[in-house]
């Protein structure tokens, strides 16, 4: 059975309230979300990539994503991208999971 710290990034299963939140602040201020062409200007929470920020509520289109050229990307070695509409690593990681099968 798969457990969620198997594909965890951010570490968050073992954070505590307090740290989960700071981690979660940590990312919005470093991430480029609203440096990238498909970020509509004005939705917000951004660090999409988080889990639990979710995905946008006003962007509906995706086009040139940056999220690969992003330092929290790179910092917790993330693998997707477009996080804004598909959701965030730990949903699509668990997404693939799935699909893949056991």
């Amino acid at each position: 059975m798969i457990e969620l710290s198997d594909f965890d990034r951010f570490g968050v299963e073992g954070m505590t309230k307090e740290e989960y939140i700071e981690k979660q602040e940590d990312v919005v201020k470093n991430c480029l979300c609203m440096k990238c062409p498909t970020y509509v200007k004005g939705d917000a929470p951004t660090g999409y990539c988080f889990p639990l920020v979710g995905t946008s509520r006003i962007i509906h289109a995706e086009k040139n994503c940056i999220c690969e050229t992003c330092p929290v990307y790179k910092e917790n070695e993330l693998d997707h991208t477009f996080y804004c509409t598909r959701c965030s690593e730990l949903c699509q990681t668990q997404k693939k999971q799935v699909l893949s099968g056991p």
